[in-house]
């Protein structure tokens, strides 16, 4: 074990990703409680738990991003994955999670591509600025590639990047029906290519779960919190729609987080 870096004591660290762009150049994500009166229906305050995410480079601050600093978000915010999620008001909780930030990859022009639950959006985000930093909406109700619903994302978990391609585990809490979706972005032009959706049917994941392509037509799927059986991860090929291998816990009532895939 060689400590690379601490982290001087601050914000609560929170789990859901970490990116090392190498042992002394990272991003963190943290969920923080606050007071918002950007929010034009409540001018006198709304507690919130909102996104932030941090990029350190030899111990110094080079990049941030708060959910919050975009009001504009709000009006996107479901309640597919929590029914609290847009408590603005504050009638059921003084802790609504308005985005629930849950992934984050690169793309090859260092952009940051990450992935909001509550808003069944993916976010693609500019680290060259400190304003303005959201470049395109992928998917939810604030969409900027003009999907058709039946093509857009539902709470969905992880996120992947190959060139234009933009892989994500979508839960499908909306319609209870969890499946893998690949899009081919042409972000110049502002519209998807083309959508694949993987599916095994009878599969729903209301929480958690990652999807990676291993090569040809086979992924290897962590499958979360699964409603309908007791398999954590599978191995499969969508060529021949056969589950290669899977692995089941002991403990039904225990789940992944996420599941990843190494040779």
């Amino acid at each position: 074990f060689e400590e690379s870096d601490t982290v001087e004591k601050g914000h609560p660290l929170d789990g859901h990703d970490f990116l090392m762009i190498d042992p002394d150049h990272y991003i963190l994500s943290g969920y923080i409680k606050d007071t918002i009166y950007n929010h034009p229906s409540y001018p006198e305050g709304s507690g919130v738990v909102y996104s932030y995410l941090q990029e350190v480079d030899h111990g110094k601050v080079v990049w941030d991003f708060k959910s919050i600093d975009y009001p504009e978000l709000y009006d996107l915010v479901v309640t597919d994955g929590s029914d609290t999620a847009d408590d603005f008001a504050n009638e059921k909780t003084d802790v609504p999670d308005i985005v629930h930030f849950n992934a984050m990859r690169l793309d090859d022009e260092g952009n940051l591509i990450c992935s909001f639950r509550h808003l069944s959006t993916i976010l693609c985000l500019d680290r060259t600025k400190q304003t303005d930093q959201i470049k395109w909406k992928l998917s939810g109700k604030g969409d900027d590639f003009g999907l058709s619903d039946d093509r857009k994302t539902s709470c969905q978990h992880y996120v992947t990047v190959d060139g234009e391609n933009v892989m994500v585990f979508n839960n499908g809490n909306r319609d209870r029906k969890t499946d893998i979706r690949i899009y081919s972005l042409d972000t110049d032009n502002m519209k998807a290519d083309d959508v694949k959706i993987l599916e095994i049917p009878g599969k729903f994941s209301s929480a958690c779960g990652a999807v990676q392509h291993i090569a040809d037509d086979k992924y290897m799927i962590g499958w979360g919190k699964s409603e309908n059986d007791g398999k954590c991860m599978s191995v499969y090929d969508f060529a021949s729609n056969e589950e290669l291998m899977s692995v089941k816990l002991e403990n039904p009532m225990n789940f992944t987080y996420r599941c990843v895939y190494y040779e």
